[in-house]
């Protein structure tokens, strides 16, 4: 008899199911969403709550529309993506700019592909890029300390100055891990970021491969890139960098996501370096959000050719139906 105890398992089911992953999703956000409102006020509660609105409304209107169904349960999907798209705004954003950004990662990123779960490529992300590459005037200027106003909402409907980052050298450590110096709403406290990161991992909502990968590799490039940008390095520019960049807040959660990642962890280390390796290269030549999402969109359209591939040569060791009940 046989002591081979792997068996043909078609169909395997989880608790892990969509409306799980994304409520999981909703809550690993709250702490970044949380600092957000306590740094910019009321302009960062009526960016997301208009954000995550409109991304709801676009979705229901296009299914409607195409009379697709969206699944026999209350997709939070679009309350998730207009939530991370509104993160990484800046906090004077005007909302005709938001809405933009909506319509189009609602719309042609995600309704056409067929809706939650069928994306290829990250809603937030490549709305957040579009407008970035459309129209950077759009992106409003960061407010702090004495320009900053918890009650400040006329930014939301006047144009004002273009975005200009500061030099971030000049802010001690506490308060780029706190995320107390000008940034984008929701990408500038390394420790909420962590906290969300740490949440999503124990609740098991988030691979680890493609973070953890990009991270070292942005660590290992970052003095090639600033020789050839700067003509010098300094260690303390590095953690500049990282904490202040927005680069963990990407790792965490556009690398991080289910759907537009590989799920195996070859191909997850490797759309990890990848995207590392592109991020530092086009760092010197792009402004820094054009350097960091571009890359994430471009190892997204690479996600299912690098899994078709890993599955393939894992087949030469194991048959892919079969699952060891050891």
């Amino acid at each position: 008899m046989s002591k081979d105890k792997r068996q043909l398992a078609p169909f395997i089911h989880t608790e892990k199911n969509a409306p799980y992953i994304y409520m999981t999703l909703l809550a690993s956000l709250v702490p970044c969403t949380v600092c957000g409102i306590f740094y910019y006020g009321i302009r960062a509660i009526v960016l997301i709550l208009f954000c995550m609105l409109a991304f709801t409304l676009s979705d229901n209107f296009c299914v409607r529309v195409t009379r697709r169904r969206s699944g026999d349960y209350f997709d939070l999907s679009s309350l998730v993506e207009g939530l991370l798209l509104a993160l990484m705004l800046p906090p004077n954003t005007t909302l005709i700019s938001a809405l933009v950004a909506v319509l189009f990662a609602s719309v042609i990123t995600k309704q056409v592909f067929g809706g939650a779960g069928s994306n290829i490529i990250n809603p937030a992300c490549s709305g957040r890029l579009f407008i970035e590459l459309v129209s950077p005037s759009w992106m409003q200027g960061f407010s702090y300390r004495e320009d900053n106003s918890w009650f400040s909402v006329i930014s939301l409907v006047v144009q004002g100055e273009p975005a200009k980052y500061k030099d971030y050298s000049n802010f001690t450590f506490s308060e780029l891990i706190t995320g107390n110096y000008p940034g984008l709403i929701g990408t500038a406290c390394l420790a909420c970021i962590v906290i969300g990161g740490l949440f999503l991992t124990l609740k098991g909502t988030m691979r680890l491969y493609s973070p953890v990968s990009y991270l070292i590799t942005l660590i290992s490039f970052y003095p090639i890139s600033m020789l050839i940008e700067t003509r010098t390095f300094t260690f303390d520019g590095f953690i500049v960098y990282l904490l202040s960049s927005g680069a963990v807040f990407v790792a965490v959660f556009l690398l991080g996501d289910l759907t537009t990642m590989p799920s195996r962890f070859t191909a997850g280390v490797f759309a990890g370096v990848v995207c590392g390796i592109l991020t530092m290269a086009t760092k010197p030549f792009l402004s820094p959000m054009v350097s960091l999402l571009a890359p994430v969109l471009a190892v997204n359209f690479l996600s299912f050719v690098l899994d078709f591939f890993s599955k393939t040569l894992s087949r030469r060791k194991v048959r892919s139906r079969e699952v060891d009940l050891s």
